[in-house]
């Protein structure tokens, strides 16, 4: 196959360049907008679900997909007011304001009577606070702690909640993880603990240390925890961390133990391997000028992303889309953002391609046609930091490219298409040649196919060029027509840039013509 001319690759590498700016150009514009929307939809539709759900008075702001409740007043179960929010379709997280917190304290005698007792009773009201901390239990302590509203929920669902409720329990030590620490775990992790109480059992076992451990007593080195797990004490500068988890609020004493505060879950280990689901994949196969899409994306935004892009690099009828969206393993923004790069470039260079997102990471393979192209694919996909396999077409398919495109060449260069003067309108005569060329050319399979026009040098350079593409455009339709499958045909002007010499003398009847590039897709 023959290369293209220094001249024809700095024009590809322009084009390139503009590919690559009207694709982030579409991101920029058109995700901001489609976003908007998503948000205003979820604000509306979340405070109707909950108030369905009985829970009034409560408003939803939204940034994407990510949601935080406020409410006039403390729910009665906040909880499972964040559950009806996550049943609301295209919710991704949740957060609940302060405001919706209901701050339980440690129950007091409030009897009026009480104020009246004697001395001696209120010595030994004292004597007995003193023995028992601050709080009766370890389960009191949770529920009267405005950020550890969630792990009050995950000790009763545990079947834990009548052991650290039980004041003649043994004593223990309980590393307690805040509201945010369980929010900053992914949702299907949260939803499988939720499912599965022996599990969560078995989680909650591994912030549990046999004993009343005041922060005082503890030393760097392992500590052994309930459910037979190690966790690995810190101390820096007198701050303490239990693998690696920070603890914020140390020493909060109970009759039947102790609770230090943390700001990170203890998983055990090989839990996340086990709990967390692997995040969905998507691709995008390129092949005879379609694209076509597959796998899960985290919202419409993302699938708009896509869309957008490839529509913009390959036509609106040659995108078929059979992605579905599934906010917790479906692709996310930025990777989204990243393979509609790689898309871009993989239409412009690539014969043949795919481009996706594994689950893990981001990747694009195909068939190259010339070096150049090779090298503008890689660059991309280095910069996304994509993986890259790419391979040129086999020899024999870019030898039946040759041969195919040398005899089409013979045949308008016999016989050339002719248009009407300094027109794209094709002449009646015509017809026949691309008669002919439909036929030889099939349904295209295996091929790209560039009608490239070009015109002399007489008149305006600029005005050139457009009609050159104009009449490249006009000879795709006419071969569209006749069979040849849309996808494989793509159109190219080059006006007065390539023209036809002889005797270093300008043919000018020779120059004004149409001719054929054809590439092997694999």
């Amino acid at each position: 196959m023959s290369r293209p001319r220094p001249h024809a690759l700095r024009y590809r590498r322009r084009i390139l360049a503009i590919g690559l700016g009207v694709a982030l150009l579409v991101f920029c514009i058109g995700f901001p907008i489609v976003n908007k929307r998503i948000e205003a939809d979820l604000e509306r539709r979340v405070p109707e679900e909950l108030a369905a759900a009985g829970f009034a008075g409560v408003t939803a702001s939204f940034s994407g997909q990510d949601g935080t409740l406020e409410c006039a007043a403390p729910l009665t179960d906040p909880e499972a007011a964040t559950a009806a929010a996550f049943d609301v379709w295209g919710v991704r997280t949740i957060t609940l304001d302060r405001d919706c917190r209901v701050n339980r304290a440690p129950v007091v005698d409030d009897d009026p009577a009480s104020e009246t007792t004697s001395a001696e009773s209120s010595a030994e009201t004292a004597a007995t606070t003193a023995a028992l901390g601050d709080f009766a239990t370890i389960a009191d302590a949770v529920a009267g702690n405005p950020d550890l509203s969630y792990l009050t929920v995950l000790v009763a669902e545990s079947g834990l909640g009548e052991q650290l409720a039980d004041p003649s329990a043994d004593p223990v030590t309980l590393f307690a993880p805040t509201d945010d620490a369980f929010e900053a775990l992914p949702a299907d992790v949260n939803a499988q603990l939720r499912a599965d109480p022996a599990l969560l059992a078995e989680v909650l076992g591994a912030h549990i240390v046999a004993g009343a451990v005041r922060s005082t007593e503890l030393t760097a080195g392992p500590l052994s925890t309930m459910d037979g797990s190690t966790l690995e004490v810190t101390i820096t500068d007198g701050a303490i961390a239990v693998d690696g988890a920070r603890v914020t609020n140390p020493d909060i004493i109970t009759g039947n133990g102790v609770v230090h505060v943390v700001e990170q879950v203890l998983l055990p280990d090989g839990f996340e391997a086990v709990a967390q689901e692997p995040r969905a994949a998507v691709q995008a196969a390129f092949a005879a000028g379609a694209l076509t899409f597959d796998g899960v994306v985290a919202s419409e935004v993302e699938r708009q992303t896509l869309i957008t892009v490839a529509t913009g690099a390959v036509g609106e009828g040659n995108v078929v889309d059979r992605m579905t969206v599934d906010p917790d393993t479906g692709l996310d923004r930025d990777n989204a953002a990243a393979l509609a790069i790689l898309i871009t470039e993989m239409t412009t260079n690539l014969s043949s391609g795919t481009a996706g997102f594994d689950g893990t990471s981001l990747y694009v393979s195909g068939t190259y046609a010339d070096d150049a192209a090779r090298d503008a694919m890689a660059a991309a996909a280095d910069t996304v930091g994509a993986v890259a396999n790419l391979e040129p077409p086999s020899a024999e398919a870019a030898a039946e490219a040759v041969e195919l495109e040398t005899e089409l060449n013979e045949v308008v260069a016999a016989d050339p298409i002719r248009f009407e003067v300094n027109s794209a309108v094709l002449t009646v005569e015509a017809g026949a040649v691309l008669d002919d060329l439909a036929s030889r050319l099939g349904d295209a399979s295996g091929f790209a196919i560039t009608v490239e026009g070009h015109t002399d040098s007489d008149g305006d350079a600029a005005a050139n060029l457009a009609l050159s593409e104009q009449r490249a455009q006009a000879v795709v339709a006419a071969l569209v027509e006749r069979g040849v499958a849309a996808g494989a045909l793509t159109a190219e002007g080059f006006g007065e840039i390539r023209p036809v010499l002889a005797d270093g003398v300008e043919d000018k009847d020779a120059s004004r013509r149409v001719e054929f590039r054809i590439e092997a897709l694999g």
